[in-house]
């Protein structure tokens, strides 16, 4: 069967995977305890789809019931870019959201490997492919088949070539001989991604509390961003890359050889404030990042993203499309952000325009700004 090993790693390359490595389909008792404690410490933040069902996480099995193997891959998809400047204008975005989304570009080659895989077999299979869309942790399967191990900043660590990576899973009824061993290497005593954090999102080291993580904040979180986390934003409109660009491991990153992870096929590193501001339909919005990640948090996150980074970045070009959002967004998360950022930039613009939405405006989050305002 290590034969078979060997050949499926080929066929896994020559699809261009970096990374490859086997894990059995044994439940991670360890991870589930982990996993259970961060849960009850409420870190999931308003992820609830992470609560409904955690055996499934931990417990491959449950999610497919005839896999009798785990094949676990990683995809680099750094690409360099000059340093980011916001220029008064700009908000930045994070790496992985740089190019087309990953979930619909790895995923059909996922697919093709496991024509692959039946051709080297010799037969049919039953098999399920994941790219970061089912409840199943990710990084314990990788870190069993032995692709990377586990950093002070929870993400998974490869000591060669850093985490500029995506991972995906094939769970499939051909078992074979597992890579399950434990890669040696640690983060050692450094912590420059708890110290760099700027929301300070790490309770203790491999403990990531999402409530205060701006990639959370900015993507996932559907609500308001608390206002004592504002300013922690800074000039991310979309993730957050400062715990792995202050990691030592990431200096050995190189260039992705998939060129739909390349800037140019996405949005790039970079979004124009005032244009993102001016998006006013979901239509338009669905239009303009159709094919990025950058649908997730919808036009309503997105926008109240930018109010908060022109705000922070001194975006005063942005204070006529704030004004137009305060007066006509259709979304209120909108609305009352727009009304905190153009305050941020225009004390007396702003307090007069929470004046008027008190008397115009019933919505609950646009009269708590707008009262926050004018009683601070």
């Amino acid at each position: 069967m290590s034969g078979i090993v060997s050949q499926i790693k080929d066929a896994a390359r020559e699809l261009f995977f970096d990374v490859v490595g086997i894990a059995s389909v044994e439940p991670f008792t360890r991870d589930e305890i982990a996993f259970q404690e961060w849960l009850e410490a409420d870190f999931a933040a308003g992820m609830d789809y992470m609560k409904r069902r955690p055996l499934l996480h931990t417990t491959p099995r449950a999610l497919v019931p005839y896999a009798r193997s785990l094949i676990t891959l990683a995809v680099n998809h750094y690409s360099d870019a000059p340093t980011f400047s916001h220029e008064y204008r700009f908000g930045r975005v994070a790496r992985y959201a740089w190019g087309k989304d990953y979930h619909e570009v790895v995923r059909p080659r996922l697919q093709a490997l496991v024509g692959k895989i039946e051709h080297i077999a010799a037969r049919p299979l039953r098999a399920r492919c994941f790219v970061d869309a089912v409840p199943l942790l990710e990084r314990a399967v990788a870190a069993r088949g032995g692709i990377g191990f586990f950093g002070k900043n929870t993400n998974l660590l490869q000591p060669r070539s850093g985490s500029w990576f995506f991972l995906s899973e094939i769970l499939l009824d051909l078992e074979l001989p597992t890579d399950d061993h434990k890669i040696k290497v640690s983060c050692g005593s450094c912590h420059r991604c708890i110290d760099a954090c700027p929301t300070d999102a790490f309770v203790d080291p491999y403990q990531l509390d999402s409530r205060r993580c701006i990639s959370y904040l900015t993507i996932e979180n559907k609500e308001v961003i608390p206002r004592d986390l504002r300013a922690g934003i800074g000039e991310w409109i979309f993730g957050c890359d400062v715990c792995q660009d202050v990691c030592p491991f990431n200096r050995f990153a190189s260039e992705t050889g998939w060129p739909e992870f390349h800037p140019k096929s996405g949005v790039g590193p970079k979004l124009d404030l005032v244009e993102v501001l001016s998006i006013d339909t979901d239509e338009q919005f669905r239009e303009r990042f159709k094919g990025t990640a950058l649908t997730r948090p919808k036009r309503r996150g997105l926008l109240r993203n930018a109010c908060i980074v022109a705000a922070n970045v001194g975006a005063t070009a942005a204070i006529p499309a704030l004004a137009r959002s305060i007066a006509g967004d259709p979304e209120p998360l909108v609305r009352s952000h727009a009304l905190w950022a153009l305050t941020q930039l225009d004390r007396a613009r702003g307090a007069a325009m929470a004046e008027r939405a008190l008397k115009s405006d019933s919505h609950p989050l646009v009269l708590d700004e707008s009262n926050h305002i004018l009683t601070h």
